[in-house]
């Protein structure tokens, strides 16, 4: 129960004006850096990536066309996935390990990959506030604060493979990473709207799970 008025809480949150936008950033900055982790994997580059006040990013990358498809299939899974290894990491209570990387992973998307006004704005304060916690050794507020954005990544991950589900066949020529799927593969945009959808709700489960101690390798070895 815990867990769902978590989860529906932080959805709500997410529709809040402006808090809700500021706060969803999170997600739209892992997502673009499945794109452009995607195309480096590929042989091509990361141009830039950008984020909006909308709560919308872009990442401008180069590669070839198979990399290409690579790069735009990558971003929702990527998300998806790291919203769980972030549940785990919390269920393990590793805050102090979780910090960092978070710490270094938004120094580097600062200097390399972000840079639109907005885009540094958010990094920027997020960088500030993080100052805040480490100088007054609040190691509670530290505690609360990744609980919350690895909750707003789990839930967040799962809304967006929601909203693009929907999209896809409202408006096919405009879904996004759908649309530009449809366009590289020829198969219609409500199909990969569909995949986003199912593996966004199998991770959101896993996620969960990860977040109630169950572990999902127990189950796997039943599997096999």
């Amino acid at each position: 129960m815990t867990l769902l008025l978590i989860a529906g809480a932080i959805g709500i949150l997410m529709y809040v004006p402006v808090i809700g936008s500021y706060l969803s950033i999170f997600y739209t900055l892992i997502h673009e850096s499945g794109h452009a982790l995607a195309a480096v994997l590929t042989g091509g580059k990361v141009k830039s990536i950008s984020l909006f006040s909308n709560t919308e990013g872009l990442a401008s990358t180069r590669h070839h066309k198979f990399g290409f498809f690579i790069t735009s299939i990558a971003g929702y899974p990527f998300a998806s996935i790291v919203s769980v290894l972030f549940m785990y990491v919390l269920q393990n209570e590793w805050y102090n390990e979780l910090g960092i990387a978070l710490l270094v992973y938004l120094v580097f998307s600062a200097l390399f990959w972000v840079r639109n006004s907005y885009g540094v704005f958010w990094i920027t304060t997020i960088l500030l506030m993080a100052y805040f916690i480490w100088s007054q050794h609040a190691d509670k507020i530290l505690v609360y604060v990744l609980t919350g954005v690895g909750f707003i990544l789990l839930v967040q991950a799962f809304i967006s493979c929601w909203h693009i589900l929907i999209l896809s066949i409202r408006s096919p020529e405009s879904a996004g990473d759908a649309s530009m799927l449809s366009r590289l593969s020829f198969i219609p945009a409500p199909f990969w709207g569909f995949l986003f959808f199912m593996q966004g709700m199998f991770f959101f489960a896993l996620g969960c799970g990860v977040w109630l101690g169950i572990n999902p390798f127990n189950y796997l070895y039943l599997l096999l």
